[in-house]
């Protein structure tokens, strides 16, 4: 479903927000509060930033048309953001059931790569087991060369509480902000402190990504129009990926005892880190080792020399850019095919 949308349009004349709001309900018989964006003399401005919750796009529609009438418009509406979720629900409601699926959706979520370019982007979950958010994987912030260690290693590993929400991503990212949750409530309003408890077979597990104007541009969604022709199956690929780890089968010899020791060691660490955070932790770990490789590429090199030997060819189990991961196949369908449902339901409010 989508969430919300934001809508922001430029009039031709100024006027106050509440007689915006006033005209909105009219049509619709909900208060949507338009925000103000240049505000000045007499509270009015003439730039605003309208948020629709579950919208209705034939409703939206006639919003839209309805204040273009009465107060024109001096450019085209644009869409400034928008959140969509999918969810998750067990064959079989139960807690149990649903601490399973929470779990199999954070290990297996690989939005894109491009959220661990930061740190404040890389995955964690609040509330915390130490801290107020904690992040799950460990680093020293201080010390580059102890973080590579740290970013490998996964003994400094906090893997999400069922409980809390898994974030990637960071909030007011113009690019996408993701959240995973178990979902029991419906319609908060913290405020008014109101909420609406889920029975049992309509609790689920969400996950949700908030696009900013970057990401709406990047899968062609600029002005209200663009949703009659937005293929949403296509955000899949880019924002709700799912992958599965790829795990190496070290066999025993004789021959080369101490080797094979060290190469299962590294399997088991890569085995605990994918338990602990998941393929993008494992990711993370994957990263830190290909830094420490280049570090020490030099040394390797030299003692090759040394010894008359070659460099051994790198075997990568899984395919593509990232080599030690395979495509989670069915979850990747489940995926495609509620995308193509929103998709159906859109263009139809659309009247496509």
């Amino acid at each position: 479903m989508v969430d919300w949308i934001d809508i922001e349009f430029e009039l031709t004349r100024r006027t106050q927000y509440w007689k915006l709001n006033g005209l909105i309900e009219k049509m619709t018989g909900r208060k949507e509060f338009p925000e103000a964006l240049n505000l000045g003399g007499g509270k009015t401005a003439t730039r605003y930033k309208l948020r629709v919750q579950e919208p209705d796009f034939a409703v939206l529609r006639q919003v839209i048309t309805g204040i273009d009438t009465k107060y024109g418009f001096a450019t085209s509406p644009y869409i400034a953001g928008i959140e969509i979720s999918v969810d998750f629900y067990p064959k079989r409601p139960s807690s149990d059931a649903r601490a399973r699926l929470h779990g199999v959706l954070v290990r297996h979520f690989f939005p894109t790569t491009r959220v661990l370019k930061t740190n404040r982007r890389w995955p964690r979950f609040m509330p915390g087991r130490l801290k107020k958010t904690d992040f799950t994987i460990g680093r020293n912030e201080i010390d580059d060369s102890l973080d590579i260690g740290d970013r490998m290693a996964p003994g400094m590993d906090r893997p999400a509480l069922y409980g809390s929400t898994y974030y990637v991503g960071e909030r007011d990212d113009p690019s996408a902000f993701w959240r995973i949750q178990n979902k029991e409530l419906d319609k908060q309003n913290k405020a008014a402190g109101t909420r609406d408890k889920l029975s049992e077979d309509k609790k689920r597990v969400r996950i949700e990504v908030t696009l900013g104007q970057e990401g709406c541009r990047e899968i062609g969604l600029v002005h209200f129009a663009d949703l009659e022709t937005l293929r949403f199956t296509r955000l899949q690929k880019s924002f709700f990926q799912f992958m599965k780890p790829t795990f190496g089968v070290i066999r025993p010899s004789t021959v080369r005892a101490a080797s094979t020791a060290v190469k299962r060691k590294v399997e088991e660490y890569r085995r605990e880190r994918f338990l602990n955070a998941g393929v993008l932790g494992l990711q993370i770990r994957e990263d830190a080792r290909e830094e420490l490789r280049a570090l020490e590429m030099p040394t390797i090199r030299m003692l090759h020399r040394r010894s008359g030997t070659k460099m051994p060819v790198r075997l990568r189990a899984g395919s593509g850019a990232y080599g030690t991961m395979v495509a989670y196949e069915e979850l990747t369908r489940m995926v495609e095919r509620a995308l193509a449902g929103l998709q159906r339901k859109v263009r139809k409010e659309m009247e496509v």
